[in-house]
């Protein structure tokens, strides 16, 4: 299980997050969404890449989704 608030990312995947703050943000709330999103995602333990970032820019039901079908492949618990 990772630990609380612990995230990895790979290089790629961080170089684009700090591009979307700098360029695609529009708000704070922005920023908050898109890290509850790479908690939610990194709480597997692994290590997030640019496979994730489609997810990572979308919603929360879009993790939700992810983390239930995760759950069900016996993933997380």
């Amino acid at each position: 299980m990772n630990p609380r608030d612990i995230i990895t990312v790979d290089v790629p995947l961080f170089i684009r997050l700090l591009e979307y703050a700098r360029e695609d943000a529009q708000t704070d709330m922005d920023l908050h969404d898109l890290t509850e999103n790479i908690i939610s995602l990194a709480s597997s333990g692994k290590t997030l890449s640019m496979d994730d970032y489609s997810i990572i820019i979308g919603s929360q039901e879009d993790i939700a989704e992810i983390r239930a079908w995760q759950v069900r492949a016996g993933i997380i618990k």
